[in-house]
């Protein structure tokens, strides 16, 4: 007796019509790769095959990792079925990859830092001063309210700040806060407080990249205008 087929099936079992009308979440890892698959081999159904290839590398991470080869190696898949599921297999690395992208924003202009705090500061009356931590690759780890100010200044100490840095395991770090006035030029505590936190960043090994002041349309950046030194971490980061 050999082995049943897809088409032996009650039409409603069959993996492609289980998807139409449940949707593919109710189907089984066997049956997805069914589908992708089409048919099996002789004697052999596609869902057969399936089980057998998920079975031969130990479910779906070792199908990822699994090689062209590998998968010509197992009986009934030639060059076109696994061709077929390297294809997906990379759509599935690209679409998680893509995913993680999204959710961890670079962060490498005074640009990208107003896009990220615009909303946040948009027609606030007084001053909020944000911290981003940032890590090895600019990459975004946090944005934290650090203080709220008065309409003219933000009352902070560096240790306050690098506290949060140290926390969030982060290699360099930018302070944002707004000017409610409307008006992103620094004032002369905004440039204070810019180089006592520079210094106190070259001391425990977390550069301050940069200070931005957002307005609700416009912004200035204090390293662009070359109010404050990072050192070291501008040779180093490049």
């Amino acid at each position: 007796m050999g082995t049943m087929k897809i088409r032996d099936l009650n039409k409603p079992d069959r993996p492609r019509e289980r998807l139409f009308k449940l949707g593919a979440k109710s189907l089984s890892d066997a049956e997805l790769v069914a589908i992708i698959l089409r048919s099996g081999g002789e004697g052999n159904s596609a869902l057969v095959l399936g089980q057998s290839i998920l079975k031969e590398f130990g479910g779906l991470k070792g199908l990822l990792d699994s090689s062209i080869e590998q998968l010509q190696g197992i009986k009934d898949v030639g060059l076109a079925k696994a061709a077929c599921l390297k294809a997906v297999c990379e759509l599935a690395l690209r679409i998680g990859i893509a995913g993680e992208l999204a959710d961890k924003q670079q962060v490498r202009t005074p640009e990208d830092v107003f896009g990220l705090l615009r909303k946040e500061l948009y027609a606030k009356k007084r001053e909020h001063l944000y911290l981003l931590s940032l890590d090895s690759r600019n990459v975004l780890i946090s944005s934290d309210l650090i203080s709220i100010g008065t309409v003219n200044e933000t009352l902070v100490h560096p240790r306050e700040i690098y506290r949060q840095a140290i926390l969030k395991n982060a290699v360099s770090v930018i302070l944002v806060h707004n000017h409610p006035s409307g008006e992103p030029k620094p004032s002369a505590e905004d440039i204070v407080l810019t180089e006592r936190v520079a210094k106190a960043g070259k001391e425990i090994g977390i550069a301050l990249l940069d200070h931005v002041i957002v307005c609700d349309d416009v912004y200035a950046s204090m390293k662009g205008m070359d109010l404050f030194s990072v050192g070291k971490f501008d040779e180093e980061r490049g």
